[in-house]
């Protein structure tokens, strides 16, 4: 983790003296030698960090090197910032006095407070020659070491050496894995199929200490797998992958002696003289390589020659690798059940008692054995710790013990977990030992990781971070630090993610010092070292009303991280603890005050202005707290913030006027907050965001609904404002196109450019929106400028999802809607004076439709189900033409009021996958089309508050639709099975 820190901090450095350069900030006399000297001693001593952190884990005395090591590259990192945020304070400084603003600065500070404009140079200046002073002494310290120097920053360096593996095992000691075992000898035992070329080659993928190894040695000695093949063959690969070294260990088993050749190519052509016209099996245990170059010569010479159902088994940890090896077939190998890891457990610590010693230590052995989490490498650590410890005091101190205390279980259990570590790239390291934040068993979400792992300037800088961070977490998850993965709706996407106890551990003892949870009223221990001068990512919980913050947290001024999982109730203390909190925290990149817990409740109802001081702040979560009405104008101070979260901040009346100086943000979470009732034009000016959930279009009209709000010279959003927003990626949802008056403005928004849209949602309100039916006159004046409004908002191509709602004039179909070739779900709602539908089965991947409130259709036909025109009809019949809706699966239809009839449409197919149907609240309606209720596909049919269709759907004889809706597997009426799973 050393090593990418002194990277980070010498990249900064040498960033900042073109800034410097560029802006003409510069410091006293003589520091540029101070700072010369630092870019200087951190190149020298990156080039020892490979090998010191490798030695830190025998070694104390380089542990401490480092440790003292990190806490100087913090504060060098610290005083950087510092010197970096005075030179963006001071170009804002300058920006705004060359030009007009809305209003001037002075207006929104507080009574008493003086926000100079720069930074003073000479404290900057004191500061890194101090720094300087301490590094060289560091420097010269790690002579002592002597340490190897790598000039090629590769982690080549004295590679560990891995434990080497072979086919042997003690069947009788192994519990569970039966299963498992029969899947893997079915994929040995299959015949190949016509479509495979080569030989198929399964990989079994897992974390470090899941069994891979395991597993492969069963399967290999299985009689059946003995029976299938002529020969097998077993070697431990491990890394570095060298080609010449497993080339021979293959043709030894085939042989039975020692190979003496010394060129690579002649040892595969006696490889393949072995191997022809032969089924063989050969199992390459614990690969690493990510070189395909390194495999492919062996690959081509087992090839060429081997006899059908010839297999390979790839044990490794990483997918990457896999794929790159060209597995066919993957199984990913998941932990023990509890019954199977407490039988491997008490089979081991157990072994050398009687009976009765066994019975007064099973509880405690349960609970030791649950902590492994079905982790076979911890169940035979603990196992083997405690089988020769007597009293169950000694068990009891294992039990209440964290994994990386235990000096034993340090050795055997984690250093599976460090080969995978020290095999990451340095920016990695840090990345993964940073998820150590998270409680255990946390559901972590990937968005928010990644925005957290930017806050702390582990993705570098630029506009790409969040690409960066993307594939910085898709690589952890190929190498199995993740895992228990929640995809999104479309499967596409890992959404959240789990650590397993045992990695987490792992990463606690990475970020020991310096990562900690703490409860303040007792109820989880609290430790000696959280409070620490050096402490720098803190948790804390308040677990009652009573609960304040701890007082040591306020010392802890070098604190980069800080979350408070507070408790409802607490709401005049967490209040009351803030701006004591904001005058000492300075140094902090990440805040999470967001109250997601019980979202009734509120924590915070008052941001104080004391936040302004927050200077180096990249990260701001208020979700949740629905007690904020505003947000200080101190908070546009923090010129380096890159996400502010106000998820869900219901009651908050508008943003902060001055946000255009929030020049950094590229991440606005503003979803659901329902109070907010107009944006600035600033926000015009905040041109690096990517993230901007709700856009709020105020016309000049409804403004004057809100006097208390909006001072008569402030200058309104409109909604060409989001032409500025050229980056903006994920959802969008637009409030308040009843206002506008121009589609010009529309077309000015330039949607169809913003190609990293997913999601977009257009909402015909009329602002403010609580108010919107109530402000006479709202609607807009010709329905002709709503549909041209809406064909002026033309997506861009690769939109999923499109919602639209509240359009006040008649049925809308714009020409662009048919040109979004991946559009999978669409939402039409609350257009209340549509008489009709779009013709919706256009759309050629459209998977889910949901109708609601619209309240005047009274017939849904061929214009929405689709029709078959004279030339169409004279087209082929496999004509794509002729299906209507050929990828629906679930169609929904809710608070249709005056919906009577449906009729089928004329195309030859009409939803051909069909899989769910649900009517709700479609009083009136007589019937569904029996041609779609006698599908095969439809799975699901769920019926509620239709008196109608009740009566015709019901499970008797007397129902007149039940013989055609009978094969459907599940069927729900007003709330209740019918028909569950065909019964």
């Amino acid at each position: 983790m050393a090593e990418a820190l002194v990277s980070g901090v010498f990249e900064r450095l040498t960033s900042i003296s073109l800034q410097v350069a560029e802006n003409g900030l510069r410091l006293v006399v003589g520091v540029n030698e101070d700072v010369e000297n630092i870019g200087s001693t951190l190149r020298t001593i990156r080039a020892v960090l490979a090998d010191a952190e490798k030695r830190q884990v025998k070694e104390q005395a380089v542990k401490l090197w480092l440790d003292n090591l990190q806490n100087v590259a913090y504060d060098i990192e610290d005083v950087l910032d510092e010197w970096s945020t005075a030179i963006l304070r001071s170009t804002i400084g300058k920006s705004r006095s060359s030009s007009s603003s809305t209003f001037p600065v002075s207006r929104f500070e507080p009574p008493g407070i003086s926000i100079p404009r720069l930074v003073g140079r000479r404290n900057i200046a004191v500061k890194i020659k101090e720094l300087n002073e301490r590094l060289q002494v560091i420097a010269k310290e790690k002579d002592d070491f002597a340490f190897i120097v790598n000039l090629t920053r590769n982690n080549d360096i004295e590679p560990e050496r891995r434990p080497k593996t072979t086919c042997f095992i003690d069947v009788s000691e192994i519990r569970g894995r039966d299963q498992d075992k029969n899947t893997i000898a079915r994929m040995l035992l299959s015949e190949s199929s016509a479509q495979e070329r080569g030989i198929p080659l399964i990989s079994i993928v897992g974390m470090g200490g899941i069994g891979k190894t395991t597993l492969a040695q069963i399967v290999y000695n299985d009689r059946e797998v003995n029976a299938y093949f002529q020969k097998k063959l077993w070697v431990c690969v491990s890394d570095p992958f060298d080609e010449m070294r497993v080339a021979k260990a293959i043709l030894e088993a085939l042989t039975g002696t020692p190979s003496s050749f010394g060129e690579l190519n002649t040892v595969l052509e006696k490889i393949h003289e072995y191997v022809a016209g032969k089924r063989f099996l050969l199992v390459l245990d614990d690969v690493w390589t990510e070189d395909e170059r390194k495999w492919q010569s062996l690959k081509c010479c087992l090839n060429s020659g081997a006899a059908t159902g010839s297999k390979i088994l790839v044990t490794t940890r990483k997918e990457n690798v896999a794929a790159i090896m060209g597995c066919t077939k993957l199984f990913h190998l998941g932990s023990l059940s509890e019954e199977e890891c407490w039988s491997l457990f008490s089979h081991i610590a157990f072994s050398a008692r009687n009976d009765r010693e066994s019975g007064t230590l099973a509880d405690i052995g349960k609970k030791i054995a649950d902590k492994c989490k079905g982790l076979p490498l911890a169940a035979k650590t603990l196992g083997g710790l405690l089988r020769f410890k007597r009293s169950r005091e000694q068990w009891q101190r294992i039990l209440d013990s964290r994994m990386w205390e235990l000096d034993e279980a340090e050795s055997g259990l984690f250093s599976p977990l460090l080969l995978s570590y020290y095999d990451l790239p340095p920016a990695l390291r840090q990345c993964f030992s940073y998820c150590a934040i998270f409680p255990k068993d946390h559901k972590i979400e990937k968005d928010l990781l990644i925005k957290l792992w930017m806050a702390q300037g582990f993705l570098g800088e630029g506009n790409e971070t969040q690409i960066v961070g993307e594939e910085y977490f898709d690589n952890l998850a190929m190498r199995s630090f993740f895992q228990e993965f929640e995809m999104d709706e479309n499967e596409d996407s890992i959404m959240r993610c789990k650590m397993h106890d045992i990695v987490h551990e792992f990463a606690l003892l990475l970020r020991k010092g310096e990562c900690c949870v703490v409860a303040s009223n007792g109820i989880e221990e609290q430790r000696a070292e959280w409070c620490h001068e050096n402490a720098r990512h803190v948790r804390v919980i308040l677990d009652n009303e009573h609960a304040a913050i701890p007082s040591p947290l306020y010392n802890a001024k070098k604190l980069r991280s800080l979350i408070v999982d507070s408790c409802p109730r607490n709401t005049s203390s967490l209040n009351a603890s803030l701006p004591g909190l904001f005058d000492q925290l300075t140094c902090l990149r990440m805040l999470d005050l967001s109250n997601k817990g019980c979202r009734r409740q509120t924590s915070i109802t008052e941001l104080p202005f004391q936040i302004g001081k927050l200077l180096y702040l990249r990260y701001l979560s208020l979700e949740g707290n629905n007690g904020l009405e505003y947000l200080p104008e101190a908070l546009c101070d923090l010129c380096n913030l890159q996400t502010l979260n106000i998820r869900l901040c219901s009651n908050l009346k508008r943003l902060p006027f001055e946000i255009e100086r929030l020049i950094n943000l590229r991440h606005l979470q503003n979803s659901e907050t329902y109070g907010c009732e107009f944006m600035g034009r600033g926000l015009q000016k905040l041109t690096l965001l990517q993230t901007l959930e709700e856009f709020v279009v105020v016309s000049n009209r409804s403004i004057l609904y809100l006097p208390e709000l909006v001072p008569e010279d402030f200058d309104r959003s409109s909604l060409g404002d989001l032409g500025s927003f050229a980056h903006l990626r994920g959802n969008l949802k637009i409030i308040g196109l009843g206002d506008v008056r121009r589609p010009t403005e529309a077309e000015e928004a330039g949607l169809w450019k913003k190609t990293d849209l997913r999601n977009l949602t257009l909402s015909f309100t009329s602002m403010c929106k609580d108010r919107r039916f109530l402000i006479e006159g709202s609607a807009p004046e010709s329905p002709v400028l709503e549909a041209s409004v809406l064909e002026a908002l033309q997506p861009p191509p690769y939109l999923e999802y499109l919602n639209i709602n509240r359009m006040n004039g008649p049925t809308a179909f714009p020409n662009w809607i048919v040109s979004l070739a991946l559009l999978k779900r669409v939402t039409l709602g609350a257009c209340l004076n549509w008489k009709t539908l779009p013709p919706m089965w256009k759309l050629p991947v459209l998977e889910h439709l949901e109708i609601w409130e619209m309240k005047n259709v009274k017939e849904v036909g061929q214009e929405f189900m689709g029709a078959e025109t004279e030339k169409r009809q004279a087209s082929s019949s496999s004509d794509d033409n002729n299906i209507a809706f050929p990828g629906l699966k679930h169609l929904t239809f809710q608070l249709m009021e005056e919906w009577q009839e449906w009729n089928y449409g004329n195309l030859l197919t009409t939803m051909p996958l069909l899989c769910s149907l649900r009517i709700n609240s479609c009083f009136k309606l007589k019937s569904l089309p029996r041609q779609l209720l006698q599908k095969t596909t439809l799975q699901v049919l769920d019926i509620f508050d239709c008196p109608i269709l009740k009566e015709r759907c019901s499970k008797n004889r007397t129902a007149e639709d039940w013989p055609y809706i009978s094969h459907i597997p599940t069927i729900t009426i007003d709330g209740e099975d019918v028909q569950r799973d065909g019964n």
